[in-house]
């Protein structure tokens, strides 16, 4: 018996010493999720490509690697994201994975944008298995909780999952 052709997805978003990560196979199926760190001295971006990363591309082999956006909030931080996105357009090539990187977050209609809290109930929603690690909303005095970054990035996948069977609003690299 044939299966039909899955693609995979793997979802990264993207802060200097971490990142939130999900493989999607299909639009209702998730098939792994959470965050890498690095956290010593030395360089973060290096380590996080070769420890972090690159096992994640051995082990699910996705055929999509879908980057969100990191925020640009000055020259210096604008230039180690730029060089660290290249150095991880490079890794997903030589394991021969195509890359997309997502410019904007989509609307929520006639009100704007939704909060992050809003993406990852969202998120939460559609992909079950994260209702349970879904962090309390945060207070204005607080710090994002940690695993923020996961649910960005589900809820990057959970937006372009149409990405698997038709062009999403991605951009190229």
């Amino acid at each position: 018996m044939r299966h039909p052709s899955l693609s995979r997805v793997l979802a990264l978003d993207l802060h200097p010493r971490h990142f939130g990560y999900v493989v999607v196979e299909s639009p209702q199926r998730l098939l792994d999720w959470g965050g890498r760190s690095y956290r010593c001295k030395g360089n973060s971006a290096d380590v996080l490509i070769r420890k972090r990363l690159r096992p994640l591309l051995e082990l699910w082999r996705p055929s999509l690697l879908l980057i969100h956006h990191p925020r640009q909030t000055g020259p210096k931080r604008n230039d180690f994201q730029i060089n660290f996105c290249k150095r991880i357009v490079t890794e997903a090539k030589n394991h021969r994975v195509s890359v997309r990187t997502l410019t904007k977050t989509p609307k929520q209609g006639p009100s704007g944008k939704p909060t992050k809290y809003e993406n990852a109930r969202r998120a939460a929603g559609h992909f079950s298995v994260l209702r349970w690690k879904l962090p309390p909303k945060r207070k204005p005095w607080e710090s994002e909780d940690y695993r923020m970054s996961m649910f960005t990035a589900a809820a990057a996948a959970f937006t372009t999952s149409g990405a698997i069977c038709r062009p999403s609003p991605a951009k190229s690299i």
